[in-house]
């Protein structure tokens, strides 16, 4: 068995693993004790950290090491976390009228709130799995 893993940093990317993986996620290295920086290192403003996967092995010692990723701002496994947002829609409509004083315009508008499931809404954008941007 296997499970997917959604993992965002500077790129988004899923990753497929094992079942029985363990998974890690913290600083590249930790910190030395005369280090003022704190060991979540801001890039772009988010905090960043190591996702790392190992498997196999009797003990942590004996394990392997499957995957490295750094500069990771989070991750989630799609197998067991759902997610949504909460996005906001807002619906304008414009109507032009004329009458014997010239022309006019109408607009109307409405706005509300609905919750989304941010991979669903990417892949019924685009039928063919690609995204623009």
């Amino acid at each position: 068995m296997t499970r997917t893993l959604l993992v965002e940093g500077k790129k988004t990317f899923r990753v497929t693993i094992p079942d029985d993986a363990r998974i890690t996620f913290g600083p590249f290295s930790p910190p030395s004790a005369d280090q003022t920086e704190s060991y979540a290192r801001k890039a772009e403003g988010k905090a960043v950290g190591t996702l790392r996967i190992y498997k196999g092995g009797t003990t942590k010692a004996t394990e392997n090491t499957l995957a490295v990723f750094t500069g990771i701002s989070g991750f989630r496994d799609l197998s067991c976390v759902d997610v949504e947002e909460k996005v906001a829609v807002e619906e304008v409509t414009s109507v032009w009228k004329s009458d014997q004083h010239g022309y006019r315009s109408e607009t109307v508008g409405k706005q509300s709130a609905t919750w989304v499931d941010p991979l669903k809404a990417i892949a019924a954008g685009d039928e063919d799995g690609k995204e623009e941007f």
